[in-house]
């Protein structure tokens, strides 16, 4: 008989006792773990015998509740593919944050990028970054609340419960749609009529520091109040002290039961983070090779030669402040300045976040309401250097607000679920990305707003076949209100056979507004009166038309290009524009239970993910994409619970692809933009296992087979070619096929078609495995606990520019735990090492300034030791 825990069956406070101690349960000894459901239900309808054994999972493998579906069930009876991991995991496995969750799910894969930048993927569908007036292809949910900036996630690992991956659109039952999938952020909910807590600290190797701890407060016999907070930090795992941390995080959560069929929670959380945040590594650089040399078109980069950085820039987790980086780079000197690459800003991050929400659940006879009211804030100030920017600064303070509200019943052999979703979400900043000859300096108010109606039902033919239907409708509206220049120094040495050469002429100072650039320019440098753009620049010139100012010392070259070093070419825009989406998506299933533990599954569910907007002028808006997803799965246990074996076979379809990325606007200046490249066709098959070999002896493991390809995938480029040169002479940086076009007599620009089509999605790996041990030793009062796991990820790209230097090849990581606990874990002492190997873990390689090539790795080898007392 199908395990389906609705709030029908079970009360809200024994289901929530029942999902807290199934995520609680130390996976060391699945022969303890029980059926949490069941113990739950019996605990409701007074522990009814005959009930109780049927489902009783004693010396097998433990259950994991989840509420993807809106519901509590097992895991294995959720018929969507879905990854979910414990609390117990997310530490074995060192998941402090959202960026190292690819360690419990391998089709998710997580880019830190410069300060507070995350971006999620999975299999191939997703951004690198993303910032104020984008959103994320992957949805972030904490405690049943979407969060709109991903920055904002690092609260969400205190005191958790358990995390879920949900792969595939999310068209019906999640607030805002997303193309990608959805990560789930349970925390550990307050337990009513229980006193109790743990405390928990480690040290380990970069002088990692962590503490944690949670108080459960009884209050009366109903109610509790759960209190929980931690402190983590750590050296920078670079040379230059980048790709550091300083988090502290706070949780409060109140629950009551003040009448009969009616319970509330309230959740106040906030966290910080400071310290430098995550470094940037450089590679090398790509120079040109002119028109004429032999040999010009077949480097794998047409056009161009890469030049390695030295060893000791290019050894991983040096980082670009250190002295042999500052001096290589200090070697570059590309359009339009010319300029040497010097004065690099160090990177800091103080940033905060803040949270508060509530649940409320409403017993309304037959029918259930939950109602989900939320408000955070989010308030970033960061500056950064990836990909090799002199610095770029963010600070922008987000504020949204969401509520939610869903009915849930049974009619006859229908269950069902609607509700409706309002999202109103509002983001302020004001941002600076200094390239050295260019800056871009913007300011802007972006505001979107989400409503949907969904509902889903599920027919139940008989005992063991149902069909789900499901549908939502959503209307997003949005609006941008923002202001932007470019300013670019363009060096105006015209020599004979080399490069132009400005070093005489500063490149331009870090500044978060123009104003600041300005201010920090000698007035000695623009030597023309009346031609300061301190005083002479007018802010509300017309859209798209630089103002010129004459910039650098005069007389430095022969008599005949008598003048100014250099202009400063300043390029005022303003973006006004609102948008709206409207769809329909759609969910359809048929789901048969083969036997009690074995589930047969088929689906097809579609999603989408709204257009926007880009402060790069001629690119200021791009379209929604959308994705439809068939999926066949089998969900199964064999051997009196002591074998699981899932499976899944996937085919996506994805249409109108998003992808943001550094690029050039309509005049030649640098802009970070999202764009729409094309489709691409997603299809493979996943298979996770478990064995229970012995009560003490525990084998897991998983692998994902993944066909992910761009069908189609083309976008134009900016040509930043003079009229005068010679064919192809500035092609894009990139191995895709390039296409030079025509000189459009509008603009009297040409441009560069470049086509990427056939090639690998991005953070795809062909093959990706997962393979765990897990043994258990015990004495007389004591146990032994040992883990091994180990992670294979195929070759992959990670930069969107598709250049040598982002295929990534194959890489194995370790990890390994060594615990000595209590026998009912009132204690624990855990000697741990991640990342055994050292391997260096490529997550993002880019293409920035002076096509200078830098990235950033996942965590090097860490190891030390945690202590955990439980009372």
């Amino acid at each position: 008989m199908r395990r389906n825990f609705n709030g029908s069956t079970i009360s809200r406070t024994a289901l929530s006792v029942a999902c807290f101690a199934a995520f609680a349960a130390t996976p060391a000894y699945a022969g303890e773990v029980a059926d949490a459901a069941t113990a739950a239900e019996s605990a409701q309808t007074g522990g009814d015998s005959q009930s109780a054994g049927e489902a009783e999972q004693s010396g097998g493998l433990g259950v994991i509740v989840v509420t993807a579906q809106r519901k509590a069930e097992s895991l294995q009876d959720a018929a969507i593919p879905i990854n979910a991991a414990t609390g117990a995991d997310l530490t074995r496995a060192g998941v402090a944050d959202a960026t190292t969750l690819n360690a419990v799910a391998p089709a998710l894969y997580v880019t830190a990028g410069g300060g507070a930048n995350a971006g999620y993927f999975v299999r191939g569908v997703g951004n690198f970054t993303n910032n104020g007036y984008t959103s994320p292809a992957v949805a972030f949910n904490v405690d049943g609340v979407y969060i709109g900036r991903p920055s904002s996630t690092i609260a969400s690992f205190l005191d958790v419960a358990g995390v879920e991956v949900l792969k595939g659109p999310q068209g019906t039952l999640y607030g805002r749609n997303a193309t990608g999938g959805a990560i789930n952020v349970i925390p550990t909910k307050p337990i009513p009529g229980e006193t109790s807590g743990y405390v928990s600290g480690s040290y380990g190797n970069y002088n990692a520091f962590g503490i944690e701890g949670a108080l459960n407060l009884a209050v009366g016999d109903d109610g509790a109040i759960r209190i929980a907070a931690a402190v983590n930090e750590h050296d920078g795992y670079n040379t230059d002290g980048t790709f550091d941390a300083k988090d502290v995080a706070f949780r409060g959560q109140f629950y009551a039961e003040p009448a009969p069929g009616f319970d509330i929670r309230f959740t106040v959380d906030y966290s910080t983070q400071k310290g430098a945040g995550p470094g940037t590594d450089v590679f090398g650089a790509y120079g040109l090779i002119p028109p004429g040399t032999p040999g010009r078109e077949d480097p794998p980069v047409p056009g161009w030669n890469f030049i390695s950085a030295p060893a000791a820039v290019a050894e991983p987790f040096t980082g670009l402040h250190t002295p042999e980086a500052l001096a290589f780079l200090a070697t570059v000197a590309t359009a339009p300045l010319f300029s040497p690459f010097q004065d690099f800003a160090y990177p800091s991050r103080d940033d905060e976040y803040l949270g508060v929400s509530a649940e409320m659940n409403f017993e309304l006879g037959d029918v259930d309401l939950v109602v989900i009211p939320a408000y955070r804030q989010s308030k970033l100030d960061n500056i950064f250097n990836g990909p090799p920017f002199k610095a770029a600064i963010n600070k922008d303070t987000a504020e949204q607000w969401s509520i939610e509200a869903r009915f849930s019943g049974s009619t006859g052999p229908v269950d069902w679920i609607a509700g409706a979703y309002y999202f109103d979400e509002r983001v302020e900043g004001v941002n600076a990305f200094n390239q050295f000859g260019t800056v871009s300096n913007n300011a802007f108010d972006s505001q979107s707003d989400s409503l949907a109606f969904f509902g889903r039902a599920t027919f139940n033919l008989s005992d063991d076949l149902r069909l789900v239907g499901g549908i939502r409708h959503t209307t997003e509206n949005r609006s941008i209100d923002a202001s932007a220049t470019a300013a670019a120094g363009v060096c105006l040495e015209d020599p004979v056979g080399r490069a132009p050469f400005c070093g005489h002429v500063p490149t331009l100072p870090v500044g978060l507004t123009l104003q600041d650039v300005l201010g920090g320019l000698d007035p000695a440098l623009f030597p023309v009166p009346g031609r300061n753009p301190q005083t002479a620049f007018n802010p509300n010139g017309a859209d798209g038309v630089g103002q010129v100012f004459p910039y650098g010392p005069f007389n430095i070259f022969a008599p005949a290009q008598f003048g100014p070093g250099a202009l400063l070419i300043i390029t005022p825009n303003t973006i006004q524009r609102s948008a709206s989406d409207k769809e329909f998506t759609y969910r359809a299933a048929v789901e048969y239970d083969i036997t009690p533990e074995n589930l047969v599954y088929a689906s097809f569910e579609n999603g989408f993910r709204a257009g926007g907007f880009n402060l790069a002028r001629g690119r200021e808006t791009y379209d929604p994409e959308f994705i439809d997803a068939f999926t066949i799965g089998s969900k199964n246990r064999f051997f009196d619970n002591r074998f699981e074996l899932n499976a899944e076979l996937f085919y996506w379809k994805y249409k109108g692809q998003q992808l943001a990325a550094l690029g050039v606007d309509v005049d030649g200046n640098n802009a970070f933009y999202t764009r729409n490249v094309g489709k691409s066709s997603i299809k493979g098959v996943d298979i996770d296992f478990q064995f229970l070999v012995t009560e003490t002896t525990k084998l897991r493991g998983g692998m994902q087979y993944l066909d992910a390809k761009y069908d189609e995938y083309s976008f134009d480029q900016v040509d930043l070619a003079d009229p005068g040169d010679p064919p192809n002479f500035l092609r894009p940086v990139t191995s895709c096929d390039t296409t030079q076009q025509p000189i459009d007599p509008v603009s009297g620009k040409g441009s560069y078609i470049v086509d990427c089509s056939g090639k690998q999605a991005l953070n795809s790996p062909k093959w990706s495995a997962n393979l765990g041990l897990e043994q258990t030793i015990e004495f007389s009062a004591v146990k032994l606990v040992g883990t091994l796991d180990g992670r294979y990820r195929g070759s992959r790209e990670v930069g969107f520019n598709y250049i040598p230097e982002s295929r990534v090849g194959s890489d194995v990581t370790l990890d390994a735990s060594l615990t000595l606990a209590e026998l009912d874990d009132q204690w624990a002492i855990t000697a741990f090492a991640r990342n055994i190997t050292d391997e260096a873990v490529s997550t993002t390689v880019q293409l920035g300034s002076g096509n200078v090539v830098g990235g950033t790795y996942q965590p090097p080898r860490t190891y030390g030791v945690r202590a955990k007392f439980n009372f």
